[in-house]
């Protein structure tokens, strides 16, 4: 997964956030994608990715927000002090949007206005704003200093956007401009991660689960576990979630929990519109071992079976991703001790030595899978169990994708 971050610096030449721009695998830019999907995939990268702290630093990330997230037709699944939220000057300013930035601000979102150009249909948004962005090099310099004008009525911060020249920087900064980018101070830098993407089938089924008061946590953990790439990105925002808190996570209830059923609905509802690019052996490999995990610390009872679950699954997935276990650690700094050790430390961790005998039996080193906790017999049987309830559901997600719709059904 890419995104693209743009520094944005104050008059002192601080740096002060990053403007979060949509990248493709293959080069694209938001141009060249659905504006809604683009915006969904900065989202995720940023938050569910990388992390807000590692991406911005604790720097405001600025977003390009579509009409479908102002007006609530798609949800904001990130706290107000994680981002500004830009409205972008392709957006008709009527009534609807107008109410959409005024709620947005009431529940103490920053709002900035790109690419400002100032007409009476916009004076709404000036009362509700935080910053205006207004495009210096699409202006003739009288047209800046009137936009200047208009917004000097209300309380906002001018931000120079396009300042290309060391001219039209100290231009602006005599002009009373506060915050400035453009390429005379840095152009853009893309990011890089590599990721797993949640099966989209299972995302929809959840975000409909989640609408009934009804469900639980242990219900919605169950449907969770059936698929890595959707654990994966649940312990990341549930990183994301705990930065500044001292909980650390050692099970997927302890992400569920963290994060909030509500806020899970939110996330998956952005992940069941983003490309569906998972690897059927990585999920299926991540699950078994998993499961076998799962199953051994049941038998040996030295360890929470949903602990050895998680060690496993984070394990299978940094194998699929092809990094180091510690890597994967390092992006999620808020893992319980245990988790951690079982992952990258003491070899004589109970966690660890079972971790290390499912691998073993899996790569076929008998030798190594024999000092593990429990026999080899038994761990034959736990790893068949595994793989047969591995089998099972990954066969029933595929049922339920590969299901016909119902007669009379069109596509809309």
């Amino acid at each position: 997964m890419h995104v693209a971050r743009q520094a944005i610096n104050d008059a002192a030449g601080h740096l002060y956030g990053y403007e979060l721009l949509f990248r493709s695998s293959a080069g694209a830019t938001s141009a060249d994608l659905d504006t809604d999907r683009a915006t969904t995939q900065t989202i995720l990268a940023a938050f569910a990715e990388f992390g807000a702290d590692e991406l911005l630093g604790g720097k405001p990330g600025f977003i390009n927000l579509t009409r479908s997230f102002l007006v609530g037709d798609l949800p904001l699944p990130f706290s107000p002090e994680a981002a500004v939220l830009e409205v972008v000057e392709t957006i008709t300013l009527d009534h609807e949007v107008t109410v959409g930035a005024l709620q947005l601000a009431r529940a103490g979102y920053r709002l900035a206005l790109d690419d400002f150009v100032w007409s009476p249909e916009s004076e709404p948004l000036l009362a509700v704003a935080d910053i205006v962005k207004i495009d210096v090099l699409a202006m003739s310099w009288d047209e800046v200093l009137f936009t200047v004008e208009k917004c000097r009525r209300h309380d906002v911060r001018l931000l120079a956007e396009k300042v290309e020249t060391e001219e039209v920087y100290d231009r602006c900064v005599a002009e009373g401009f506060e915050l400035f980018q453009g390429y005379y101070l840095a152009r853009p830098e893309t990011m890089s991660i590599e990721t797993l993407s949640p099966g989209q089938q299972l995302a929809l089924q959840l975000i409909g689960r989640l609408g009934d008061p009804d469900a639980t946590t242990e219900e919605i953990e169950r449907a969770v576990r059936r698929d890595p790439a959707l654990v994966y990105r649940l312990l990341r925002i549930a990183n994301s979630a705990a930065a500044g808190s001292s909980r650390p996570v050692s099970s997927i209830r302890d992400a569920l929990v963290m994060v909030g059923l509500s806020r899970l609905r939110a996330w998956l509802i952005l992940l069941s519109l983003a490309p569906d690019g998972r690897s059927e052996s990585q999920m299926i490999g991540a699950l078994t071992r998993a499961r076998t995990c799962e199953r051994v610390a049941e038998i040996s009872r030295g360890v929470a079976p949903d602990t050895a679950f998680t060690a496993g699954l984070l394990d299978g997935i940094a194998e699929g991703l092809g990094l180091d276990s510690s890597d994967l650690v390092d992006r999620m700094p808020m893992l319980t001790p245990e988790l951690t050790t079982a992952l990258t430390g003491d070899e004589n961790h109970p966690l660890r030595r079972i971790l290390a005998s499912v691998r073993a039996y899996e790569h076929e080193d008998l030798a190594e899978a024999r000092r593990g906790p429990v026999p080899l017999q038994v761990m034959a049987g736990a790893y068949l169990q595994a793989l047969a309830w591995t089998t099972e559901t990954t066969r029933a997600t595929a049922v339920r994708r590969r299901a016909p719709k119902p007669a009379g059904s069109h596509r809309r």
